[in-house]
């Protein structure tokens, strides 16, 4: 019998989705949007508004709250933004890693990606203007185990540092469109 889920991933439904945009390019475009609305203090609430897939619309409507730690005069009662950035990009390399083990009939008994980033706040509080406001560096450490060959996670792995979309989009300079409205 051959196996169709490995790891949670449904392959031929992965392997006819990548078909389907070989054939129609514009089926794998993918715009995401969400609302953030102040909660008073550092705190913000993030609601995701939808995401459109080539000519699919599909609903989204999940809350998450961000804040800042007291020390930065926060309330400390959920993950900043930068651990929420740092967690988005580790995610995202968790399912790089389980599809890419998937596809090649790996069954993983475990994955786990630690990260680490820092940032001097010199920059933000705008104390030292030579000061860098961004992480200087991201360093994280992969764990996996499962019936994979090293070369077989090294495959792998390689794939994630070249086409994680978070991995890319922290890495690599982006372009940032602004607009601000003044309500009355």
């Amino acid at each position: 019998m051959i196996e169709t889920h490995i790891n949670g991933i449904n392959v031929p439904a992965l392997k006819s989705y990548i078909e389907e945009v070989k054939q129609n390019p514009k089926n794998a475009m993918i715009d995401y949007k969400v609302n953030l609305q102040w909660q008073g203090g550092t705190k913000s609430k993030v609601t995701t508004k939808g995401i459109q897939l080539g000519d699919q619309s599909l609903e989204r409507n999940f809350s998450f709250i961000i804040d800042e730690p007291e020390q930065i005069l926060g309330e400390n009662t959920n993950p900043t933004p930068q651990e929420y950035l740092l967690g988005g990009m580790g995610a995202c390399m968790i399912v790089g890693y389980s599809v890419g083990a998937s596809v090649m009939g790996i069954t993983l008994d475990k994955l786990e990606i630690d990260l680490e980033a820092g940032l001097d706040l010199r920059g933000f509080l705008e104390v030292d203007p030579e000061a860098p406001i961004g992480f200087k560096d991201v360093n994280y450490t992969i764990r996996v185990k499962g019936n994979g060959t090293k070369e077989q996670y090294e495959k792998i792995h390689q794939t994630v540092i070249k086409a994680s979309p978070n991995l890319a989009t922290i890495a690599n300079a982006i372009t940032i469109v602004p607009e601000m409205v003044i309500e009355d």
